[in-house]
């Protein structure tokens, strides 16, 4: 695939998983390459640079939590840890900046458009350190800093590749310069007649997962666990699950006991949808929008070697 435009020609290679691995950047006679690594449920965690042996170097790494940038850290420099405005939101609120090892930390802290965009930064002292100005699509109008910070997150759930122009938004990259998606949806036919859309109106809607707008899997869970934590539930030990292809696999969280907690999982009469229980109380279904490749990805968030795990009975 070959893109055209104000950062040169543009060339994007995908993996069998539909995940953008590598993109060639040709401006005159000089080519530059940059390659993409990602994990078992898909979140980016590392981009660097290719020399002419293929050999990667200047590395960005990037730590989660959950579906959310935690921390990128740049080898042998400087790293940043993100604060989010609430549980389960991708509304930023402040950034931890370290600019070596053993440094003293600077907090900075957003300011945003009704979006969630972020519009300033300031420092401790209430001083702008860097603001922008958006189109109605995500390009930038203006971009000021006062001092080097290099401001990279736009739309909720978007980080900014400054080498290429895009978007990484988690499932997919998102290209301001036409207000889509460069790849189609990964939840396939789910996802509506068309499967580049950003969303029907990026002032008011967000799209923080690259999936359809619609229930999104933060969405589900943030009702999931209201339910479970008005019946006292604690993640204390994963939930294996019991049959078909998840049996003998994480795909949950449960109290120590084992009575209270929930299920992630995919079937063609719900599709997506997360199962809560409590003793003999059984909650809804609280359904997503996904696929199931996108399911188990999600299930192999709660594969944590430090909890114990509920057996299978």
């Amino acid at each position: 695939v070959e893109k055209r435009g104000r950062n040169g020609t543009q060339h994007y290679r995908w993996d069998a998983e539909h995940r953008l691995t590598e993109v060639a950047v040709i401006r005159g006679s000089t080519v530059r390459r940059y390659g993409y690594v990602y994990d078992a449920p898909g979140r980016r965690v590392e981009k660097h640079e290719l020399d002419a042996e293929g050999k990667p170097y200047n590395r960005t790494t990037f730590l989660w939590d959950g579906m959310r940038l935690a921390q990128e850290c740049r080898l042998g420099r400087s790293s940043s840890l993100y604060i989010y405005s609430d549980q389960g939101s991708h509304e930023s609120l402040a950034r931890v900046d370290r600019a070596a090892p053993g440094e003293a930390d600077e907090v900075l802290y957003y300011h945003t458009d009704v979006n969630g965009a972020p519009e300033e930064m300031t420092d401790g002292g209430g001083n702008i350190v860097w603001e922008a100005g958006y189109q109605v699509w995500g390009n930038l109008t203006h971009e000021k800093e006062t001092r080097p910070v290099q401001q990279n997150l736009r739309f909720q759930g978007q980080y900014l590749d400054r080498e290429t122009g895009l978007h990484y938004n988690l499932y997919r990259f998102y290209d301001p310069d036409i207000g889509k998606f460069i790849s189609g949806d990964p939840i396939s036919i789910r996802g509506g007649i068309n499967l580049y859309q950003y969303a029907p109106n990026p002032l008011s809607w967000i799209d923080p997962l690259g999936l359809k707008c619609g229930s999104s899997y933060e969405q589900a869970r943030n009702k999931a666990l209201k339910w479970l934590e008005e019946r006292g539930f604690k993640a204390e030990r994963v939930n294996i699950g019991k049959f078909g292809s998840t049996r003998g696999k994480p795909v949950g969280m449960t109290t120590a006991d084992g009575k209270t907690g929930f299920r992630i999982e995919y079937d063609e009469r719900s599709g997506a949808h997360i199962n809560v229980f409590s003793g003999k109380d059984k909650g809804e279904h609280f359904l997503f929008d996904a696929s199931e490749s996108i399911v188990t990805k999600l299930q192999k968030l709660f594969d944590l070697p430090s909890k114990p795990q509920r057996p299978i009975s």
